[in-house]
């Protein structure tokens, strides 16, 4: 049965206001809460001085440099007695450059992190295990996240990041999120196959050939119900799970035939320009094309026809956006609500405050539209129903990182059925059946740092269209073996196996 799944909304400047409530060693330092052991609502006063440096990505706004040194200052050091610093960095600088560079220099800071980054990052004593202070001082947080999202940051029990966010999130990055406008304009309505969604690039190329197609590189999850009968997800980027099968079996992506298949298709896109050429040397470039309104598609997740909406509304007014799933019909895979995660440095001097801080986040509607939106009736007002209106496009504590759906707020342009939708985005999805897992490279350790080195020369542009298969697969995979993904890959397995059948 093929079904197709639609989303679409205006992409209008403003959209939503967030705002909710919501585990290893100390690092020998003293802790921070309260003799009588309760949450930390008042606790401000109760507190020693802390300095905290929260570190975010991509460009900070002028409206948040005002806040960051006012109200934001000021809030914190009343809740908490922490004076607070937000650093912006380039996301060039995540998960590497500048934030490995930090963290191995000692700097005391907290910023996000994923799965994969966090158990290498542990594996080097990088960051500090947050156990002994998540009862105390995340205890409005694990109202409002759910215990999946808590133990996808755990490794052997221990609580090295604080998931934030609580959103529909199953499916992220298995639709084609189109710029409906865009397809109307041509005389489409839809997208619900690869020839379909060609056949859309191909119209709009024709009309307005300074747009560029697909707006990233990667579309393994996005193209999956094309070029394979399995249902796919990934545990990185070289590993997958098939939901579809009951077992435990790891599938070396780069080596099976759904891979082969895959990279056929990213060829022909980038021969074809649906992946612009420029895209091989400049990365970046593609996400600030989107941005500005000259890519026809992307990657796209529940929130995507509406997050990060006041960027684009501001180069093309009119635009508006869709969610499609190509061809086949699985179940949406959920890997647990969280936007991501924050970790605190391993040098840290008092990393329980920073856990107060990261709960003052999802604490309440109050605080959560305060970091989110603002200063009520200064940048945004809310109707007698709560929608929203803002009346800055400034970011500040970025929107897709807060997005909790109890405590989102939606403009009065957005239809109570699109809003209806989007929560219930998760009612037929299932739960990865890896969720929880987290791989330790400790055994493989020198062989990982061999393989990420030939999956960025070779592996990646071949899965990007870059490269060639028949011509640099053969040598891609010898360099592959060379460096030792046969152990990398048994010892995956084994740690695999033994976690699932002890879950099971």
């Amino acid at each position: 049965m093929v079904k197709k799944r639609v989303w679409s909304a205006l992409f209008l400047a403003a959209l939503l206001l967030l705002s909710a409530c919501g585990t290893g060693s100390n690092n020998g330092k003293e802790s921070t809460s309260p003799a009588n052991g309760t949450n930390n609502e008042s606790a401000g006063s109760t507190l020693k001085p802390a300095k905290l440096k929260i570190v975010l990505y991509g460009d900070e706004s002028n409206r948040m440099k005002e806040l960051s040194k006012a109200e934001f200052k000021d809030l914190i050091k009343k809740e908490i007695n922490a004076d607070i610093e937000f650093q912006f960095l380039p996301w060039t600088e995540y998960g590497g450059g500048k934030t490995d560079l930090m963290l191995s220099t000692g700097e005391d800071f907290a910023t996000y992190t994923d799965t994969n980054y966090m158990v290498k990052s542990v594996a080097k004593g990088l960051y500090t295990d947050l156990t002994p202070f998540m009862d105390n001082a995340a205890g409005d947080m694990k109202k409002s996240i759910d215990d999946n999202s808590f133990t996808a940051f755990q490794l052997d029990g221990k609580q090295y990041a604080v998931p934030v966010g609580n959103k529909p999130n199953s499916g992220e990055f298995y639709s084609v999120l189109a710029r409906q406008d865009l397809l109307e304009e041509v005389g489409m309505t839809g997208i619900s196959s690869l020839a379909e969604l060609e056949a859309f690039y191909d119209k709009v190329h024709a009309k307005h050939p300074e747009l560029i197609g697909y707006a990233s590189t990667d579309a393994r999850k996005m193209l999956m119900y094309e070029y394979t009968d399995k249902n796919l997800f990934w545990q990185n980027d070289m590993l997958a799970i098939d939901e579809a099968a009951k077992d435990d079996k790891v599938i070396s992506w780069f080596e099976s035939e759904d891979f082969k298949a895959y990279a056929a298709i990213m060829r022909g896109w980038y021969q074809k320009g649906i992946i612009p050429k420029y895209a091989a040397t400049n990365l970046p470039q593609l996400q600030s094309d989107w941005n500005s309104g000259k890519a026809m598609f992307w990657a796209g997740t529940a929130a995507r026809p509406f997050e990060g909406a006041a960027s684009i509304t501001q180069a093309v007014p009119t635009a508006k956006l869709a969610n499609y799933f190509l061809s086949k019909d699985f179940p949406k895979i959920s890997r647990g609500t969280y936007s991501t995660a924050w970790f605190v440095s391993a040098n840290a001097a008092d990393p329980e405050r920073y856990v107060m801080f990261f709960n003052l986040l999802q604490k309440n509607q109050e605080l959560y539209d305060l970091f989110a939106y603002g200063i009520k009736d200064k940048d945004y007002t809310l109707d007698e129903n709560g929608r929203l209106t803002r009346n800055t496009t400034d970011a500040l504590i970025p929107d897709w990182l807060l997005m909790n759906k109890n405590f989102m707020r939606f403009d009065n342009t957005v239809p109570d059925d699109f809003i209806a939708q989007y929560k219930a985005w998760d009612d037929d999805a299932i739960i990865s059946k890896g969720a929880g897992f987290n791989f330790d490279n400790t055994p493989v350790k020198n062989e990982e740092t061999k393989i990420n080195g030939v999956f960025s020369e070779l592996l990646a542009p071949i899965a990007s269209g870059f490269l060639d298969y028949d011509t640099y697969f053969p040598k891609a995979l010898e360099k592959l073996k060379a460096a030792g993904f046969d152990k990398y890959m048994a010892e995956y397995q084994k740690q695999f196996s033994a976690w699932y059948a002890a879950k099971s």
